[in-house]
C-alpha cells in the first residue's frame, strides 16, 4: 500500500509491541504490518524532502536545486560543507543585536522566551546561522565550526568584536534564563529542595535552546554542574534529616537509603532527557561527572568525618575483643595498619551500618548499571561489571581530594566522553578495610560460640527435642529468594531449622552484603575474613548437628533426625549461596579461597541423615511393629468381634506412617519430604506383603483383614504422587490405578477425586499439580468451585461484605491466572462459565466503555486489559494533536509575549524576515480536518496490532460471548464484539479529558480538547453508532476525504482486526487443547513459567490453593457423587478463609488419628459387607501363571486340613486337589518348593502384569 501524495505528514507508529505469546497468524499479520509501516513512512519522509527542496530552491535562486542527500545533511548538526555568506552591514547587525540586549534588559515579563522565539524563527525560515562558538572565542565565525547550523545565510566572518560582545552579553542573559528554569533552585519552583521540578519535555526544549547558542560540550559542562550541585544539596538534605535521630554510620546509612530512590527516579529523567539530545557514550560522561562522582565523593567525605568521630570514640578494643577465646586468637590475625597509627576498634553496631550502607548502594549501583543498559543500549550489566570504579581508579579521582569542598562537575570544563561507568563508592571504604575484617571475625565468632553455648545450656538442662525456628516469615529469607543468586525455590526450602543455627546463619546473611561489596584488591581482606568466619561457624554447626544425631533413639526423640536434617539442608544450601554470591570472574576477587566453606561436608552430612532417618523407621516397622502375622487365629471360622482389631501390628504401622508424615511435612522440603516418606512407606510395605502372604485365615476373618489392610495401605500410598510407593497403587486397585494411569495420568471423575487428595495432602503448595488439575477436563474444577458458591445459587443468600470481597477477589485471582495462559485461550471462560452465564457478564462487556455503572470484579479485569491497548495509541494521539498544536499555534504554545516592534525593524532587511502573523495561515477547520484524518489513518493502521496485543484468552472470551449477544447482531455484523469494545473504550478515553490528562501527563486546553473530540465522532461513525443531536460538517468531511483517498481502507482494515478476533483464536485451540493428554510435563512447566513471571502470578495459585485446600470436604463430596460423604456435608463454597491458617497442613492428633483410616473412623463390623463384582474380577486372573495359582491356592483355608465344609464345598475341594496337587503324597496340600522362590520375587515387584493382577 502506497501512502497518498495529499498526506505527506501521515506517518505510521511502530513502538507498540505485542506483549506475551500469540498465535503464528499474529506474529504474521505483525510482520506484514511493520514492512507496510516502513514503506509508509519512508514514503512520507520522501514527500517532505521534495516539499523541502521546492522551498529551499525558491531562497536559493539562480542555483541548482539541492539533492535529497544535500537536504538530509541539513538535519546534521555536525555536518558542515563549504557555503557561500551572505552579505550583511555591520551596522545593521550591530542595532539588531544592541535592540536585543535593550529589550532583554528590559522589566517586561517572558522576554527571553520571545527572544529565543524570534531568533529561533531567523533561523528557520531566513536560513540565518548565528554564531554557536564557545564562550571564550574572541570572534564572531573565525571559521566554520562544527557546532556551526549550515542552511542557506551566515552572517559575514569578518565581523567585528564589538559586534562579539554584544552576542555575547545576549547568549549570556538567555544562558541564565534558561539555566534558571533547569535550577531546581530557581524563583519559579519555591519549595523543596530536589533534582529537577521541570517536565522532561520542557528540560528537552530547554537543552535545546541552549544548543541553539552554545556547544554542545559547553552546554553540557553548565548542564551537569547543575546537575552535579542539586545531587549534591540532595545528599545533604537527607544526610542532615534524620527521622530517627541516627548518628555515627547509622547516619550514613539512613541518609543514603533515604537519597537512593531520589537519585534513582532523578537518573531515569535524565537518561530520558539525554537519551533525546546526546551519544550514549557523552551520556555517561555526563552521568559519572555529574551523578555518580558527586555520590562517590561526598560519600568519601562523609565516611572519612564519621572514621575521625569514632577514633575518638572507640580508642580501646571493645570488651569482646579482649576476652576472645585463646583458640579464636590463634586463628584470627592481629588487627593492623589501624588509621592514622592510632588503636581502633569498630563495635558490631557500627559495622551493622556500614553492611546496610554497603547493601544500599550495592542496589544502586545495580539499579543504575540496568538503567543505563536498557536507556542507551550500552551494555552495563552482566557477569563482569562495567563499572569503572570496580576496576580501576580514575585518574580524575585519584588527583581529586575528598574534603567534599570542590564539586565535581568543577573538575572538568567539558563533558568527557566515557565506556564506561565510573562508580568507585567502594574507595569511601578502604580506610576501614583493617577495622571491618577484624570486626567481621570477632561478631561472627561471638554469635555462633554464644548460640552453641545457649544450644548446649538447654541440652543439658533435660530439653531433648530440638527447638525449632521458622523460615517462611524471615524476612532475610524473602529478600534472599528475590536475590539473582539465590536458585532454590520454595519447594526446595526447609520450613523449620533449629533454632541455634538460624540465629547463626542471620548473622552470617547479614554480614554478606559487605562482603560481595568488597571485590576490590583493597578490601578483599573484608570477603577472606566474611568466608574464614563462615567456614569456621558451618564446621561448628555441622558437627553439632552430629553429635545430636547420634542421641536418637537412646536419649532423643525421632521427630528430631527429620529437625536436624532440615537444618543440615539450610546451612547447606546458604553456603552455596554465599559461594554463588561471592564468586567473582575478577581475578583479583577470584584469589578468596571459596573453598574454605564446608560444602562437601554439608552434603555427606545431609546423606548421612537421611539414610539414619530412613533406615531407623524402617528398622523399627521392622522389628517392633510388623511382627503379629501369626498372632491371630487366623483358621477360626467366625469373624473377628466388633472392636476387636484385625492386626494391631497393620494399624500401628499406619499410625507410626501418619506420625512420621507429620513429622518430616513439617519441617522438610516439600519435595525431599515425599521422597522420604515413600522410600520408608515402599520399605515397610514389601515387608508387610512377606510377612503377611504366609497367614491362613478362614473365608470371614480373611475379608476382614483384606479389606483393613487395602485400606490402610491405600491411605498411606496415596500421599505419594510420583514416589517410589505408586505401585503399590495399582497392586491395590488395578481398575483404578493401572499400569497405563499411573504412567500417563488419571482420567474420569474418581481420578480427579485422587488428584485433590494428591493436592492438598502434598506437603506444599506444588504449583505443578495445582496447574494441571486446574485445567484438567475443561476446568471441571474452578467451575465445581464457582456452581457450589453463592454466585451461582438460585435463591438469593444474606452474604456478608467480607464473604464477598472475598469471593470476589477469588474470581480475579482466577481472571488473572487463566488470562495468561496463551496455550489453552478456552480455559478462561471455561473456568469462569457458570459465574459468566449467571452473572450475566456478556451484557456488561457489551458496554465495557461504559465506566458510570457498576459492574462485576471480572469486568472490570477485562476493561483494564483493553484500556491498556487502547492507552498506547490514545497517548500517541495526545501527542500528535499537542505537536499540531504547537505548530499551528506556537505563540500559544510556546511564548506569551510578542516581540516588540522596536526590535522586530532593526531585522536587516536581507534576511527578508516575515511575522507569523503577517504570513497567515490556513483556515483552522482545514487544518483540522487535516490532523484528524491523519489521527484516524493512524488508529486504523494499528488497529490489528491493538487486537494482537490483547491476550488470546481474553478473545476467545469475546468470540463466545458475541454468540451470546444475539439481540445486538446489527451492531456488531461489522466490526465483532472485541473492536466494538476496543474502540468504545478508545473513545471513550478521547472524550474523557480527565482520563487523558492522567494517561498522557499533559495538561489539555480547549485547542487540544475539540479535535479529539472530532475524532471520537469520526470513529462512532465507522462503528455505526447513531449520534446524539445534528452530526458535525466536519466530521462527514473527515470520513468522506479519507474514503476517497483510500477506497474501502478502512473496512479492510476491520476486517484484519476481525480477523485476528476469531481465527487466531481456533488456529491456537486446535493446537492445543486443555485435554489432560496433552498437558505434558513440559507444557505445564511453561505454562508456570509464564504464570510465574506475571506480576502477583504466584500470589495468585497461592490463593486458588488456600481456596481449595479450604473446601476439600465440599469437593470431595462433588466429586464422589455424595458417595462415602459426610453426614452433614457443607452446600457452599467458603472463600474467606485465612490464608496463613491454612498453609500447612494439620498435626498429628495420636488420639484421634489412633482410631481411624485417614478421615475415616475405622468401622470393622461393616468391612464383612465389601460387595465384590466377581464377573469383572474373576476374569482378570486368567492370565495368571501355574506357579502362582498353586501357591495361592495351597494357602487357601479350604484347602486346609480339618477345614469345616459343606458337601459342595468338599467336592470342589477335591476337584481342586486332583487338578493341581495330584503329585501330592499327602492328603494335605503343600506348599510347591519354588513358591518361596516366587513368592519373594512378586514381593520385589519383578513378576509380569499378569502375576501382580492375580496376587490380589
Amino acid at each position: 500500500m502506497e501512502w497518498p501524495g495529499d498526506f505527506p505528514d501521515d506517518h505510521a507508529f511502530v513502538e507498540l509491541m505485542v506483549p506475551g505469546l500469540s498465535s503464528e497468524m499474529d506474529f504474521d499479520q505483525f510482520l506484514k504490518d511493520t514492512e507496510e509501516k516502513l514503506n509508509l513512512n519512508a514514503n512520507s519522509i520522501e514527500q517532505q524532502l521534495k516539499e523541502l527542496q521546492a522551498k529551499m530552491s525558491d531562497s536559493r535562486a539562480g542555483d541548482r536545486p539541492p539533492s535529497p542527500s544535500e537536504c538530509l545533511q541539513w538535519f546534521n548538526l555536525r555536518a558542515h560543507s563549504s557555503f557561500r555568506p551572505v552579505t550583511t552591514g555591520h551596522q545593521e547587525l550591530m542595532e539588531f543585536f544592541r535592540a536585543l540586549q535593550q529589550y532583554l534588559r528590559s522589566e517586561d515579563e517572558g522576554k527571553e522566551e520571545a527572544t529565543l522565539q524570534l531568533l529561533l524563527n531567523l533561523s528557520a525560515q531566513c536560513g540565518v546561522c548565528f554564531p554557536c562558538t564557545p564562550s571564550s572565542c574572541s570572534s564572531l565565525h573565525p571559521q566554520p565550526t562544527a557546532s556551526s547550523v549550515h542552511l542557506v545565510h551566515t552572517v559575514r566572518d569578518d565581523a567585528s568584536l564589538e559586534i562579539q560582545e554584544v552576542w555575547d552579553d545576549v547568549r549570556l542573559q538567555l544562558r541564565r534564563h534558561l539555566l534558571d528554569r533547569l535550577s531546581p533552585r530557581s524563583p519559579e519552583h519555591p519549595g523543596p529542595a530536589s533534582i529537577s521540578t521541570l517536565s522532561i519535555p520542557d528540560r528537552v526544549h530547554c537543552l535545546q535552546q541552549l544548543f541553539f547558542l552554545y556547544p554542545e560540550s559547553e552546554v553540557l559542562t553548565h548542564y551537569q554542574r547543575l546537575r552535579g550541585q542539586s545531587v549534591l544539596d540532595l545528599l545533604l538534605s537527607a544526610l542532615s534529616s534524620s527521622p530517627g535521630g541516627e548518628t555515627g554510620f547509622d547516619r550514613l546509612a539512613a541518609g543514603f537509603h533515604s537519597a537512593v530512590p531520589a537519585l534513582t527516579q532523578a537518573l531515569t529523567d535524565e537518561l530520558h532527557v539525554l537519551s533525546r539530545l546526546a551519544e550514549p557514550h557523552t551520556i555517561l560522561g555526563f552521568l559519572n561527572t555529574a551523578y555518580l562522582s558527586t555520590v562517590t565523593h561526598e560519600l568519601a567525605s562523609q565516611m572519612e568525618r564519621e572514621c575521625e568521630t569514632a577514633l575518638r570514640d572507640n580508642t580501646t578494643l571493645s570488651s569482646k575483643i579482649k576476652k576472645y577465646s585463646a583458640r579464636s586468637r590463634a586463628t584470627v590475625a592481629p588487627m593492623e595498619l589501624p588509621m592514622k597509627n592510632r588503636s581502633f576498634s569498630l563495635t558490631s553496631h557500627q559495622l551493622r551500618a556500614l553492611t546496610q550502607l554497603a547493601c544500599t548502594l550495592l542496589g544502586f549501583e545495580r539499579t543504575v548499571r540496568e538503567l543505563v543498559t536498557n536507556m542507551t543500549f550500552v551494555d552495563c550489566t552482566g557477569e563482569t561489571p562495567s563499572i569503572k570504579g570496580i576496576l580501576k581508579k580514575s585518574k580524575e579521582d585519584s588527583q581529586t581530594t575528598t574534603d567534599g569542598k570542590k564539586s565535581p562537575a568543577e573538575a572538568s570544563l567539558h563533558t568527557p566522553e566515557a565506556k564506561v561507568l565510573e562508580f568507585d563508592w567502594r574507595s569511601a571504604f578502604r580506610g576501614l578495610v583493617p577495622h571491618m575484617a577484624h570486626c567481621v571475625k570477632v561478631v561472627l565468632d561471638d554469635a555462633c560460640a554464644k548460640s552453641l553455648h545457649q544450644e548446649k545450656a538447654l541440652h543439658s538442662s533435660g530439653h531433648t527435642s530440638v527447638t525449632m525456628a521458622s523460615t517462611t516469615g524471615d524476612t532475610s529469607n524473602t529478600q534472599l529468594r528475590e536475590d539473582s543468586f539465590y536458585t532454590y525455590s520454595e519447594r526446595d526450602t526447609p520450613k523449620m531449622i533449629a533454632k541455634f543455627c538460624g540465629a547463626i546463619v542471620t548473622e552470617l546473611d547479614a554480614l554478606l552484603p559487605l562482603a560481595a561489596a568488597c571485590r576490590e584488591s583493597s578490601l578483599l581482606e573484608v570477603r577472606s575474613s566474611f568466608v574464614e568466619a563462615c567456614g569456621r561457624a558451618a564446621f561448628a554447626v555441622l558437627d553439632r548437628l552430629q553429635e545430636r544425631a547420634l542421641e536418637v533413639p537412646t536419649s532423643a526423640p525421632l521427630k528430631n533426625l527429620p529437625a536436624l536434617l532440615a537444618t543440615c539442608i539450610y546451612v547447606l544450601q546458604r553456603l552455596e549461596h554465599y559461594r554463588g554470591r561471592l564468586k567473582d570472574s575478577n581475578a583479583t576477587a577470584a584469589k578468596v579461597p571459596l573453598t574454605l566453606l564446608p560444602i562437601q561436608k554439608c552434603h555427606e552430612t545431609v546423606e548421612a541423615l537421611r539414610d539414619q532417618l530412613t533406615s531407623y523407621c524402617i528398622q523399627v516397622c521392622s522389628t517392633c511393629i510388623l511382627q503379629d502375622a501369626e498372632s491371630h487365629h487366623w483358621a477360626d471360622p467366625k469373624p473377628f468381634y466388633e472392636g476387636e482389631r484385625c492386626s494391631f501390628s497393620v494399624q500401628m504401622w499406619f499410625y507410626f506412617l501418619c506420625g512420621l508424615r507429620s513429622d518430616l511435612w513439617a519441617v522438610l522440603p516439600p519435595d525431599l519430604a515425599k521422597e522420604v516418606l515413600g522410600q520408608v512407606l515402599s520399605e515397610t510395605l514389601q515387608l508387610l506383603v512377606r510377612r503377611y502372604a504366609w497367614a491362613r485365615p478362614s473365608y470371614k476373618r480373611h475379608l476382614q483383614i483384606r479389606i483393613f489392610t487395602v485400606d490402610q495401605v491405600k491411605e498411606s500410598a496415596t500421599h505419594e504422587s510420583d514416589g517410589p510407593a505408586v505401585h503399590w497403587l495399582n497392586a491395590i486397585n488395578p481398575d483404578l490405578f493401572s499400569e497405563q494411569v499411573l504412567r500417563d495420568g488419571l482420567m474420569g471423575q474418581a481420578a480427579s477425586a485422587c488428584q485433590l487428595r494428591l493436592l492438598t495432602s502434598d506437603p506444599g503448595r506444588n504449583p505443578r499439580l495445582l496447574l494441571r488439575m486446574l485445567l484438567y477436563r475443561d476446568c471441571h474444577l474452578p467451575r465445581m468451585l464457582l456452581e457450589s458458591s453463592h454466585f451461582c445459587q438460585e435463591s438469593s443468600l444474606e452474604m456478608s461484605a467480607v464473604s464477598c470481597k472475598a469471593g470476589d477477589d477469588f474470581i480475579v485471582a482466577l481472571f488473572n491466572l487463566f488470562s495468561c495462559l496463551n496455550n489453552v485461550p478456552k480455559a478462561l471462560t471455561q473456568a469462569l462459565q457458570p459465574y459468566l452465564e449467571r452473572a450475566q457478564i456478556w451484557e456488561h462487556l457489551y458496554t465495557l466503555a461504559d465506566t458510570t455503572q457498576t459492574v462485576p470484579a471480572v469486568v472490570s479485569c477485562v476493561r483494564a486489559i483493553v484500556t491498556k491497548s487502547t492507552n498506547s495509541l490514545l497517548v500517541h494521539l495526545v501527542s500528535m494533536v499537542m505537536g499540531w498544536q504547537a505548530t499551528e499555534e506556537p505563540s500559544g504554545a510556546l511564548f506569551k509575549q510578542n516581540v516588540p516592534e522596536s526590535v522586530l525593524a532593526k531585522i536587516p532587511k536581507e534576511w527578508n524576515y516575515t511575522t507569523l502573523e503577517a504570513k497567515g495561515k490556513e483556515p483552522a477547520t482545514k487544518t483540522v480536518i487535516s490532523l484528524t484524518i491523519q489521527a484516524l489513518s493512524f488508529i486504523f493502521t494499528n488497529l490489528p496490532l491493538a487486537v494482537a496485543s490483547v491476550p488470546l484468552p481474553i478473545r476467545y472470551l469475546f468470540q463466545v460471548a458475541e454468540k451470546q449477544l444475539s439481540q445486538h447482531s446489527r451492531q456488531l455484523r461489522l466490526v465483532g464484539l472485541l473492536l466494538w469494545a476496543l474502540l468504545g473504550c478508545l473513545i471513550q478515553g478521547l472524550e474523557d479529558p480527565h482520563t487523558i490528562e492522567q494517561i498522557s501527563g499533559l495538561a489539555l486546553d480547549r485547542g487540544a480538547k475539540e479535535p479529539l473530540s472530532l475524532l471520537a465522532e469520526c470513529l462512532q461513525a465507522t462503528m455505526g453508532i447513531q449520534q446524539k443531536g445534528v452530526p458535525k460538517p466536519t466530521m462527514h468531511k473527515v470520513l468522506q476525504t479519507l474514503e476517497e483517498k483510500r477506497p474501502k481502507w478502512m473496512s479492510m482494515q476491520l476486517q484484519k482486526a476481525r480477523k485476528l478476533c476469531s481465527d487466531s483464536v481456533f488456529e491456537r485451540g486446535r493446537e492445543s487443547g486443555v485435554a489432560a493428554a496433552e498437558l505434558t510435563e513440559q507444557k505445564i512447566g511453561l505454562m508456570l513459567l509464564e504464570v510465574c513471571h506475571k506480576a502477583g502470578g504466584s500470589d495468585y495459585l497461592r490463593q486458588i490453593y488456600h481456596i481449595i485446600q479450604g473446601n476439600e470436604e465440599l469437593l470431595m463430596y462433588k466429586l464422589s457423587g455424595g458417595a462415602d460423604s459426610p453426614s452433614n456435608p457443607p452446600h457452599l463454597v467458603n472463600f474467606d478463609l485465612c490464608s496463613e491458617s491454612q498453609g500447612d497442613t494439620s498435626g498429628f492428633d495420636p488420639l484421634h488419628q489412633f482410631d481411624h483410616i485417614g478421615r475415616k473412623k475405622l468401622d470393622q463390623s461393616a468391612v464383612v459387607d465389601w460387595a465384590w463384582d466377581w464377573p469383572m474380577l474373576l476374569p482378570a486372573y486368567q492370565g495368571m501363571s501355574q506357579v502362582t495359582f498353586k501357591t495361592l491356592l495351597a494357602n487357601r483355608w479350604e484347602m486346609q486340613e480339618g477345614a469345616e465344609l459343606e458337601d459342595g464345598e468338599k467336592s470342589m475341594v477335591e476337584e481342586l486337589q486332583r487338578a493341581y496337587f495330584v503329585c501330592c503324597c499327602s492328603p494335605r496340600p503343600q506348599d510347591p518348593p519354588e513358591a518361596d522362590e516366587t513368592l519373594a520375587e512378586q514381593t520385589r515387584g519383578e513378576t509380569q502384569p499378569s502375576d501382580k493382577s492375580a496376587a490380589q
